[in-house]
């Protein structure tokens, strides 16, 4: 029993070490020179094209995005279309409103042509 203690204690002291971060040695400390002669630096010019290309290109993306998103929303314009389509009898002939409701009374039975010819 006891060499299984021991083995125990000796498997934690190992796996408890993996946790511990590596003892680090001093660092160099190297300066670097920021500016050398002759290095090229973008200009104001460049830097101003730079940001019209970076505008340009996200408000192309945003309004390819947005413009459809608002129409969705816009109701449909007045015009187009040529109205409705026009009431049928049995015989495909046109059913006039003011002198179909004087011919036919209150509670009459009698059809009219639907949208694909089917009594309505």
């Amino acid at each position: 029993m006891k060499v299984l203690s021991a083995l125990t204690a000796l498997l934690a002291a190992g796996v408890a070490s993996a946790f511990v971060p590596a003892p680090m040695g001093t660092r160099a400390v190297t300066r670097t020179n920021m500016a050398a002669e002759g290095e090229f630096y973008i200009d104001e010019e460049r830097r101003f094209l730079m940001n019209l290309i970076l505008a340009g290109s996200a408000a192309v993306t945003v309004g390819g995005l947005a413009i459809p998103y608002i129409a969705f929303f816009v109701p449909p314009g007045a015009g187009g279309g040529g109205g409705g389509i026009p009431a049928k009898n049995a015989l495909g002939d046109d059913l006039m409103a003011k002198a179909y409701l004087e011919e036919k009374p209150a509670g009459d039975r009698s059809l009219a042509q639907g949208l694909k010819g089917d009594a309505t």
